[in-house]
């Protein structure tokens, strides 16, 4: 569809790369997305070290046991997880920076690394409460739609939180400092593999069914 000139979904193909620029590329500014949060942190306007700090207590401790519940509980259980993976990757980047074994400012590979987790974070929680939302509202889209959308997504977010965590630990960590931080990685993405292909059939034959994209 994407490269048929009659069809709507080819000027969105077209018009999503100069979205991504108008305000500046978007490699800059995911390097000052991370900039600009260390230097609120610093004046004391956000506080993320206590929340990276209980961060690292918690992986000291023992996991829960305790079972996610509701219709969404593995999906909120494994957000809330990846915000924590943030923390501790940024937190310990940032420890690093104040012990002075590491400068942020010439590691941009890590400030993309932090950045591309958070920005998946925002866009896992945006789909996650609207899918959550639509949950209770009368639609014709059926909700099975939804949430096979929402499934196929954690699942990739899982692997992609794992990746850069990983990256970036691996780049300025080492010995039994990065085997915790890896245990860490590790217990903070246990999302559940979905089987994507058949969520994805579930997407497809809606699509085709309605001969278009209802959503």
């Amino acid at each position: 569809m994407g490269y048929s000139a009659e069809s709507a979904v080819e000027r969105a193909y077209r018009d999503s790369r100069i979205n991504r620029i108008f305000e500046g590329t978007n490699e800059i500014n995911r390097l000052l997305s991370i900039d600009m949060l260390l230097k609120r942190a610093m004046k004391g306007r956000l506080d993320i070290v206590g929340p990276a700090w209980e961060v690292q207590k918690e992986l000291a401790s023992m996991p829960s046991m305790e079972l996610p519940t509701g219709t969404y509980g593995k999906e909120y259980k494994a957000l809330k997880d990846f915000k924590k993976l943030v923390l501790m990757v940024a937190g310990a980047a940032a420890k690093m920076q104040m012990d002075g074994q590491l400068d942020l400012k010439t590691e941009q590979e890590i400030i993309t690394n932090v950045a591309d987790m958070l920005m998946d974070v925002f866009i896992a929680e945006s789909t996650l409460l609207r899918v959550d939302k639509l949950s209770g509202m009368t639609k014709e889209t059926p909700q099975e739609v939804y949430e096979a959308m929402l499934k196929i997504l954690m699942h990739d977010y899982t692997f992609r939180m794992q990746r850069n965590a990983t990256d970036a630990l691996a780049s300025f960590a080492g010995g039994d400092l990065l085997k915790t931080m890896l245990m860490g990685v590790k217990r903070y993405t246990k999302y559940t593999p979905q089987n994507v292909k058949a969520l994805g059939r579930t997407i497809a034959d809606y699509a085709i069914e309605e001969n278009g994209y209802t959503l």
